[in-house]
């Protein structure tokens, strides 16, 4: 069961111009519309180091992003650990680098999933896929059912 007993965070990264990389977006104005998130939820084309800090204030955090896998998957949630990588040197930082960086700057850890969205379509052009469709309808889905479970205690 997953558990958000603090202040949580909730980055949605992505570009909705850009077909299904718009899914992390698409994820957070639905939790938006139905009033059923218990935090904070910013919106990012992408993660930048400046997002450590703000981690730091923040007893979890949840990085929701459009996913590319052969997988047959639609979804998937799982841990986000701290962990340097080269990404921080380049234009678009991993939420895994901006936890390390959290760490190592702040001495903060927050506890952190990642919500990965299954995509097909990534070309210029609003709107999903029907694959990214499904992957936000179940992932929703799955993320109701946690935060009603932890509203059940």
């Amino acid at each position: 069961m997953i558990d958000f007993p603090g202040k949580t965070l909730l980055f949605a990264i992505g570009n909705s111009s850009r077909g299904d990389d718009g899914l992390g977006w698409a994820f957070a104005s639905a939790l938006e519309e139905a009033g059923f998130f218990p935090g904070e939820i910013v919106y990012r084309y992408q993660l930048q180091i400046e997002d450590a800090e703000l981690c730091s204030h923040y007893d979890e955090v949840i990085f929701a992003d459009a996913w590319k896998t052969d997988s047959d998957l639609l979804f998937a949630f799982e841990p986000c650990l701290p962990k340097a990588d080269s990404s921080f040197t380049t234009h678009a930082v991993s939420p895994n680098a901006i936890l390390q960086l959290c760490k190592d700057i702040y001495e903060v850890e927050p506890q952190s999933w990642l919500v990965l969205l299954r995509g097909a379509r990534w070309g210029l052009g609003e709107g999903l896929s029907q694959t990214g469709k499904k992957g936000l309808k179940e992932g929703l889905a799955f993320f109701y059912n946690a935060l009603h479970q932890r509203s059940l205690g």
